[in-house]
């Protein structure tokens, strides 16, 4: 049973073989038979440059020029007579009037100061140099040469003077009142004199005040 499957099993497998090949050859030759180009025999190629040549070949026609139409004079339009304000000579156009623009500079920074403001030896001269708002007490609104002493009173302890001014006020001094516009203090009363010490550019001054009696 063995040796007959064997076989039949071959036998089959050599049938399909013999099939794939014969079906393989039908194929080459179908696309052979395609490809091949048809033969044009001489006679066919005659017949047919026959058949051409007798066909009429169509003369060329000649681009047609424009025509131009002709006027006659009599449809001519009849020539305009010159208008009365034709010669009239040419006047300027009308602007319109345009509004006039100013610059304001208030409130706005000024473009040509500089950024970096370099202070001289002069302009510090002239700030120190601007007198001092007036004080709220009276011995310090004028200069301590301006005020005259014209009393003493008083022991060696304990002295007063009374000084007086422009405007005829009369004002007490101690010892330690401040007097002058310059920050001066009275530092001793005598019997004749009162002595006022100052301070310019950090240098003590001393202003004596002489008791006048008249």
């Amino acid at each position: 049973m063995k040796k007959i499957k064997f076989i039949l099993f071959s036998a089959f497998i050599i049938l399909f073989i013999m099939a794939f090949f014969a079906c393989t050859d039908e194929v080459k030759n179908a696309s052979k038979s395609k490809a091949a180009p048809k033969k044009i025999t001489p006679a066919a190629a005659t017949a047919v440059l026959s058949q051409n040549q007798a066909k009429p070949i169509p003369a060329a026609t000649a681009p047609v020029q424009n025509q131009v139409p002709t006027v006659n004079a009599a449809t001519k339009a009849p020539a305009q007579s010159p208008s009365p304000t034709a010669n009239a000579p040419a006047t300027a156009p009308t602007m319109a009037p345009t509004d006039v623009y100013n610059y304001n500079p208030a409130g706005k920074p000024d473009p040509f100061r500089p950024f970096i403001v370099v202070e001289t030896a002069e302009k510090k001269a002239q700030v120190e140099k601007k007198p001092p708002p007036p004080s709220i007490f009276p011995l310090q609104r004028a200069e301590t040469e301006m005020y005259r002493v014209v009393g003493i009173a008083g022991d060696q302890d304990h002295m007063v003077a009374i000084a007086e001014d422009t405007a005829k006020k009369f004002y007490p001094l101690f010892k330690g009142t401040r007097i002058g516009i310059r920050e001066g203090k009275v530092i001793e009363i005598m019997a004749d004199r009162v002595i006022v010490e100052e301070y310019e550019n950090k240098k003590a001054k001393r202003i004596i005040l002489k008791l006048r009696k008249n």
